[in-house]
């Protein structure tokens, strides 16, 4: 009996399968001795390698992006985060404050929510950046002035996005982009009457009769409702028109910086106007809080969290991935030393605290979701100043001949705020007296340093004990000026 030839399971390639094929040929047919690339028998090798090769690369590409660590495709990301229970973040809009001021002289003007304040036209959108009052306020007559909170975002009201099938599982796409999270309502105009129906993050909790509705992204970016299929929440009746309401925008370009909101969108509000300082400047402050909708490495590392909560927070694991989840955080920490209160400190999208809105939303989530008897507060960071020599014992570094000591000083410098840079901190780090030495060694130019200060801040400014955070600290770069150059040229 002949022997059963051995099969290379990982010739999976163009020359793997060309070898294999010519191989199985030589014993399955002795008598054809390939003469050249133009020997028919050849030629029939190497279309069937060909045709192998790009079914094991279209094989693979599947595998891959079944799997969150090894998906390229963001469409892929998505669809496995959906399965994981996890809806990734679209963006967050930015907040703060304007002030509005009446003609002098003039009557008081009522302002109602919703009303828009623009910024000057911004390149980046080719548009105005526009943000909308959160409530109505009325502004004193004769020059009085008062300030409201606003919000980035344009509101979309009673938009028809579909008319009702009467089938399960339907789904209606909003026509615009990008639709900020948690801002969808919808409404199914019901003989003659529209009735609102309730947001819920998951289907599968509703009972059949549930008048309810949740929201999915695609990989464009858009915002999908979807019903129930009368198991787990309601079906539309057939023939019914549904209506959306919600707010277009967010983002990180809506972090702009005091004085940059500066007019009302229109003119529908005589006799008021966005308030002036004695320089002619906006009042309005800077607005934060903005972020991007999420990235797919951002998606790889929640889905994760939110699926191994299970929905609720037990562990201070619990609290902080969860935490990690939600719009607008990017940093989170739980401490508690009793299981009935539990203290959250959050960093937002551009390395502070997270505005008000956030921190109050963040609250809210891990309060529904703790056990019994617990009290949850959040609260945003302490940043503590690493400080590295002073006037009494500066760091003193001795530059390679031919080296510039001004452009190794610059450098060095950079090189440690870059070591104490938001990209590289993290709540409650230990920083060594080795990692300030192997940040300027590393620098190009040095040849000796000695550092004989490393101190937080607020600490005794002496000594090189290792720079210790609480689990609610980060650090950043403090006092780096005293430093003295030897060597070198200049």
């Amino acid at each position: 009996m002949a022997d059963n030839p051995a099969v290379d399971y990982t010739s999976r390639d163009y020359e793997g399968f060309k070898a294999s094929l010519l191989d199985f040929a030589a014993r399955a047919f002795p008598q054809w001795v390939p003469s050249s690339e133009g020997d028919f028998g050849v030629l029939l090798v190497e279309l069937f390698a060909y045709l192998g090769d790009s079914l094991s690369y279209y094989g693979d590409r599947l595998q891959q992006e079944a799997f969150l660590p090894t998906a390229t495709q963001r469409l892929s990301l998505l669809q496995i985060a959906d399965l994981l229970g996890y809806q990734p973040s679209n963006g967050v809009p930015s907040t703060g404050t304007v002030t509005f001021q009446t003609s002098n002289p003039g009557p008081a003007v009522t302002i109602p929510a919703g009303t828009q304040v623009v910024t000057d036209y911004v390149d980046a959108i080719d548009s105005p950046i526009t943000f909308e009052t959160d409530q109505a306020v009325t502004v004193p007559k004769n020059g009085g002035t008062s300030t409201v909170s606003v919000t980035q975002g344009v509101t979309r009201t009673q938009v028809n996005v579909g008319t009702s099938t009467g089938l399960p599982v339907q789904e209606f796409r909003l026509p615009d982009v990008p639709v900020i999270g948690g801002t969808v309502q919808i409404y199914v105009d019901d003989v003659d009457t529209l009735t609102e129906w309730t947001y819920i993050d998951y289907v599968v909790d509703a009972d059949p009769s549930d008048r309810v509705f949740t929201t999915y992204l695609d990989d464009a970016g858009a915002t999908w409702v979807r019903f129930g299929d009368n198991l787990n929440g309601a079906i539309p009746t057939t023939n019914l028109t549904i209506f959306a309401t919600y707010r277009v925008g967010g983002g990180a370009v809506g972090n702009v910086n005091a004085g940059v909101v500066n007019a009302l969108a229109d003119s529908t509000l005589p006799g008021v106007t966005v308030a002036l300082d004695s320089s002619g400047g906006a009042i309005s402050s800077a607005m934060t809080g903005g972020a991007d909708p999420e990235t797919n490495d951002q998606i790889r590392a929640n889905a994760p969290r939110i699926f191994r909560t299970q929905d609720r927070c037990v562990t201070l694991r619990d609290f902080s991935d969860l935490a990690l989840t939600l719009p607008g955080i990017v940093r989170a920490k739980a401490v508690a030393s009793t299981y009935t209160s539990v203290s959250v400190f959050v960093i937002g999208s551009d390395g502070g605290t997270p505005n008000a809105k956030t921190i109050a939303n963040v609250r809210t989530t891990l309060q529904a979701k703790a056990l019994a008897g617990t009290t949850v507060t959040v609260a945003g960071p302490t940043v503590v100043g690493v400080n590295v020599g002073n006037v009494a014992h500066p760091v003193t570094i001795e530059c390679w001949p031919r080296y510039s000591r001004a452009s190794v000083l610059y450098d060095v410098q950079q090189a440690l705020k870059s070591m104490l840079s938001f990209a590289k901190v993290d709540f409650g780090m230990r920083m060594t007296l080795s990692d300030f030495y192997k940040t300027i060694l590393d620098v190009d130019g040095v040849r000796y340093v000695d550092i004989p200060m490393v101190a937080r801040a607020d600490a005794a400014q002496t000594g090189t004990a290792d720079i210790v955070m609480r689990a609610w600290e980060i650090p950043k770069v403090g006092d780096i000026s005293h430093i003295m150059m030897t060597g070198g040229i200049g």
